[in-house]
């Protein structure tokens, strides 16, 4: 996690967490409660101890509603700031563009037309999982079919194909499976090519890769594979 993105998350937490305590501190002062008591005590220990009621007379008027009146503009404070960092926009970037050698397991979900050119640049993976429309899975099988021989590859179907959350949540639920599935002792990397996927596919994948442990790889026309991270960072 990047520093500004773990400093928001705390400013947050802070926030939310002091608006929760000053909302309980206003509720008892309505209820009739005296707000800072025990500092009041030690500079007005006669009114406090005489203080049942912020009516009976204008001290005890005053030392309930100036504590009251302050603890509701932190409140409000409090309330303000943490709409102010739950809205702080997001970046996102690419970051540590290496060359990809070797890659034993790539993730794909290539467009129906770019599936020939898919299967030509993994040829040396080890294994292929690909991730294409339910509609689809007639066509995309039959083409498999007449390329792949007897390569080593699994198929999952994506129900959504319009709505880009239900598109991430789908995948990011099979990524959590399959690396859930790896043995423990040797862990497979997990690569995801946005080269032949659509819009909405790899910006799915891009926001699968922050939580997840994969990495996303790009073909060039020349053939050479790069690997990429996405990384977020919080506007300061």
């Amino acid at each position: 996690m990047e520093r500004s993105v773990l400093l928001q998350h705390l400013k947050t937490s802070c926030y939310a967490l002091s608006a929760i305590v000053l909302t309980g501190w206003v509720t008892d002062a309505l209820n009739e409660g005296l707000i800072f008591k025990m500092v009041l005590r030690f500079f007005r220990p006669d009114d406090v101890e005489r203080y049942s009621h912020p009516f009976n007379d204008l001290v005890s008027f005053f030392i309930w509603f100036i504590p009251l009146i302050f603890t509701t503009l932190l409140l409000l404070f409090a309330s303000v700031m943490t709409l102010h960092h739950v809205k702080k926009p997001h970046l996102y970037r690419i970051a540590k563009r290496k060359p990809l050698l070797y890659c034993p397991q790539v993730v794909g979900s290539p467009l129906l037309e770019h599936l020939p050119l898919f299967l030509q640049t993994y040829r040396a993976a080890e294994k292929l999982s690909l991730l294409i429309p339910e509609a689809l899975q007639q066509e995309y099988k039959n083409t498999l079919a007449s390329m792949m021989g007897s390569r080593n590859y699994d198929i999952y179907l994506l129900k959504e194909n319009d709505d880009l959350q239900k598109i991430t949540l789908e995948m990011e639920q099979w990524i959590k499976k399959t690396l859930k599935n790896q043995q423990p002792d040797n862990p497979t990397p997990l690569f995801f090519d946005i080269t032949y996927a659509s819009a909405a596919h790899s910006s799915a994948a891009l926001f699968c890769s922050l939580d997840q442990d994969m990495e996303l790889i790009q073909a060039t026309p020349e053939g050479t594979l790069y690997s990429y991270d996405l990384v977020c960072k919080v506007q300061e």
